[in-house]
């Protein structure tokens, strides 16, 4: 799809649960170094995230629910976005749609990945019939807030993430017409 970029974007299967899984917990530790408690970090399990990456794969293999897309250089995944159905019942309904996440390998960002990685998302989403969505975002996440505003996000949400003893600070950025981002 992007062969001047020497990558390509494809759904992803099954079998890209553990690659789509390196690439989630190394994006955290780069990403969320001195944003979220360092025991969180150091506790990331690239075999747990495979597991859960494989069961979202396998269901959505056998119905509708959460799409993942991926962007490929010779092979090796460099990122992906997850999309599906709005799950935070505070956007529900004004966005439909959610985009639960995205991450692109830091050596790779710069390069168009993850808008065209959004883009595919957006038009996943439209094609379900789902013409708005939001994502949640770590409020002090300053270089992911910077891409969801130069995509034309806008602020929508404020929470407190609690995940056992660590409480984070979330903004959603929303997109009330997906139109925009399908481009």
């Amino acid at each position: 799809m992007h062969p001047s970029a020497g990558w390509t974007l494809r759904r992803a299967a099954i079998p890209d649960a553990a690659d789509i899984a390196a690439v989630h917990v190394a994006c955290w530790r780069h990403a969320y170094a001195g944003l979220v408690p360092d025991h969180m970090l150091a506790s990331l399990s690239v075999g747990a995230r495979a597991a859960t990456w494989a069961r979202i794969l396998a269901e959505r293999a056998q119905g509708p629910g959460t799409t993942v897309h991926v962007a490929c250089e010779a092979g090796r995944i460099l990122g992906f976005v997850a999309c599906g159905g709005q799950r935070s019942a505070e956007l529900r309904e004004r966005f439909a749609g959610e985009v639960s996440a995205i991450y692109v390998l830091h050596q790779a960002q710069g390069q168009g990945v993850g808008r065209a990685l959004m883009a595919s998302a957006a038009r996943d989403l439209l094609a379900g019939g789902m013409h708005a969505a939001a994502l949640w975002v770590l409020r002090d996440n300053r270089p992911a807030r910077r891409f969801y505003e130069r995509l034309k996000g806008k602020l929508a949400a404020e929470r407190m993430d609690v995940r056992g003893d660590v409480s984070l600070a979330e903004v959603a950025y929303g997109w009330r017409a997906l139109t925009v981002l399908a481009r």
